[in-house]
């Protein structure tokens, strides 16, 4: 008795105990994940992109050399990769015989030898089992952000998390760790949720640490959970304290700053690439993304009543705003992902425009050629494939390649300016609701 009690109680704390409790949902929860990790599962060993391969790259040298402060711009994640990587070699005999392939300095060289060898699909399947394991505490972190007391539409959640298909192209057939730093940014959310705003900021400054992206809905974050004027100051600086302390460890021990190369990255120049010029040369040119993501701050910073779903809704808004106007990679649409897949379930018309977005990112990867299209492919059959025509000049016979893409790219912004457009017609029905709720109180 003591083992089943103890068992349910497991169940309860990990799904939910209005799932747990609801035996006909409970059913269709186990359906959902066994299927949604059968799918993942298939594509697992298969697929790669070779920005998978540079990771573990990074983290072999730094277990080589010892040098821990190898990779300064994304050092907490390099040190999750090199201690993965070292348990790895202790228990699995394979991944030692392919570490000599990623110490090769020689990019075109390391990815043949890669490819070419003979335990490349189990290779390719423990290194992608760290993201299968942060994408599974991922779906039940999701859980708890919305929806309490109401089981089905947290399962819709759920359903619409396990079948995403970014979800499922970036982690397993892409195979970018952005995952990592989602999962620090849904902690964050939940710490939020439950109103310890300073661990809240704190955790989310550790994600800014681990990436880029997580700065964007910081602004959001901080004027959800200020209570009063002195938390404004409080928590800014704690929001950037977790990339003022990995600057301030990688200065002392490693002579590295992390914030100057930031700053002069892509990531943050594709915030800066779309401009508006008033006058010809430098001095006279808007920033759009910077406009309109002041006008999202401001929106809700003049909202009285700020809810945690509209607090969700504004950082979908914000990664909406970053997909649709800047230049991205498509690992970054994951960030989008654990905001959208909540609000489809109160507007289930932005599931079928994220499916369209989905379809022309498929489109867009031509932007990157080879790398990213055919060479996917290479662990399969790498030399059918490194030969393989690619799409590009395929495109070239018949039109423009790049005239081609960009005209997909600007249906992709178009759809993606609506879905904001739709998210704040929401949010305006969650601030009525609201304020109905707050009236039939007070009656």
């Amino acid at each position: 008795m003591k083992i089943k009690l103890f068992f349910n109680n497991l169940g309860r704390s990990i799904l939910t105990k209005d799932i747990f409790d609801n035996k006909g949902i409970l059913r269709r929860f186990y359906k959902y994940f066994l299927t949604g990790i059968l799918v993942r599962l298939i594509f697992i060993p298969f697929f790669f992109q070779r920005d998978l391969m540079s990771t573990y790259q990074r983290a072999a040298e730094t277990i080589s050399t010892g040098n821990l402060g190898l990779d300064n711009l994304q050092i907490i994640t390099n040190l999750i990769h090199t201690f993965y990587l070292f348990i790895l070699r202790a228990i699995f005999p394979a991944i030692n015989q392919v570490f000599s392939v990623l110490l090769e300095k020689d990019t075109w060289i390391s990815w043949l030898g890669f490819n070419s060898a003979y335990n490349v699909f189990t290779t390719l399947t423990l290194f992608k089992l760290l993201y299968l394991i942060f994408d599974i505490v991922c779906m039940f972190l999701i859980l708890r952000l919305s929806f309490d007391g109401e089981p089905e539409n947290k399962l819709r959640v759920f359903k619409y998390w396990i079948f995403n298909p970014i979800i499922i192209f970036v982690l397993y057939i892409f195979a970018r760790h952005d995952i990592i730093g989602v999962f620090v940014t849904l902690i964050a959310l939940l710490l939020a949720k439950k109103d310890r705003k300073y661990w809240a900021i704190i955790v989310l400054g550790l994600a800014v640490a681990l990436r880029f992206f997580p700065i964007l809905i910081l602004p959001v974050l901080v004027l959800y959970l200020v209570r009063t004027k002195k938390d404004y100051i409080i928590l800014s600086l704690a929001g950037v304290s977790g990339i003022a302390a990995v600057e301030i460890l990688t200065r002392v021990f490693f002579d590295k700053s992390v914030i100057l190369p930031l700053l002069r990255t892509t990531h943050f120049e594709y915030l800066l690439t779309p401009r508006l010029d008033l006058v010809a040369g430098s001095h006279g040119s808007i920033f759009i993304f910077i406009v309109v993501y002041i006008i999202i701050i401001l929106s809700f910073l003049h909202i009285k009543k700020k809810s945690f779903d509209i607090l969700l809704n504004y950082c979908a808004m914000i990664y909406l705003a970053y997909l649709g106007l800047c230049f991205f990679h498509p690992q970054y649409m994951l960030w989008l992902i654990p905001f959208l897949v909540i609000i489809c379930v109160r507007r289930k018309s932005l599931l079928y425009y994220h499916w369209v977005q989905f379809a022309l990112l498929m489109i867009l990867l031509i932007y990157w050629g080879d790398l990213v299209t055919k060479y996917v492919l290479a662990p399969i059959d790498h030399k059918y494939f490194v030969y393989l025509t690619g799409i590009i000049p395929i495109i070239e016979r018949f039109y423009d390649s790049a005239k081609f893409v960009n005209i997909f790219r600007s249906i992709f912004t178009g759809v993606s300016l609506w879905m904001i457009y739709l998210i704040y017609k929401d949010t305006k029905k969650l601030m009525a609701d609201e304020s109905n709720n707050m009236g039939n109180n007070k009656i």
